[in-house]
């Protein structure tokens, strides 16, 4: 089922949550949390927006996926952290160019490394929404979402989650290997991207469409 979501609206759910009243027991994701309306794609739109973002966004993850992979195996943890600070970034502009350099690529999160991913707006609004389903229930949070985006373009976003491996960089402090850990304090003293464990939420990849055809 496609996920679609209104983004001038996602916030509103959450207002409870802020306040310190429970979460549900329960968050469907085939249903709308409870104050968020309506989305503004319509089912024909959102259908040609993931056509167009699923193959962009697994594109995205597979790469990115490889290269670190391949620094771990060959070169050790300290070198992927290395990879992510000098090569991340570059890595995404490529695929980006070589799939459809009219996308925008991005990879964003609540609790970011690098600023360059922390979220803007509209993204902050999906993120906080995909965090809200899984306080009801971890893990129901939905593999894909389409929604508007500004200016009149549209957006894919691909839940990403804490790979075991992830967790050599972004697992708890006192489990990182002490020259890990020195490494990201240094490169990175505002670092917020700790603490995860494996299957936790930890962003989205973002595919902004400027046009998806048809009328």
């Amino acid at each position: 089922m496609l996920h679609r979501i209104a983004p001038l609206l996602l916030g509103i759910a959450l207002l409870a949550t802020a306040c310190g009243s429970p979460p549900p027991e329960e968050a469907p994701t085939s249903e709308p949390i409870p104050g968020i309306q309506p989305d503004l794609l319509t089912d024909e739109v959102a259908e040609r927006v993931e056509a167009l973002g699923d193959p962009a966004s697994r594109a995205l993850a597979q790469g990115l996926v490889a290269q670190l992979t391949a620094k771990i195996e060959g070169e050790g943890v300290p070198a992927a952290v290395d990879f992510c600070a000098n090569e991340a970034l570059l890595l995404t502009a490529q695929i980006q160019d070589a799939h459809n350099p009219d996308f925008a690529f991005k990879r964003a999160t609540l609790k970011w490394r690098n600023p360059a991913n922390a979220p803007d707006a509209y993204e902050e609004r999906i993120l906080r929404y995909l965090e809200a389903l899984e306080l009801g229930a971890p893990g129901s949070a939905p593999e894909t979402l389409t929604a508007a985006g500004p200016d009149g373009t549209f957006r894919f976003y691909r839940v990403l989650r804490t790979a075991p491996m992830c967790l050599q960089c972004h697992g708890s402090e006192e489990g990182m290997d002490p020259e890990v850990r020195q490494i990201i304090a240094e490169r990175y003293p505002d670092d917020r991207a700790t603490g995860y464990g494996a299957g936790d939420l930890r962003g989205v990849i973002r595919i902004q469409l400027p046009s998806v055809g048809g009328p």
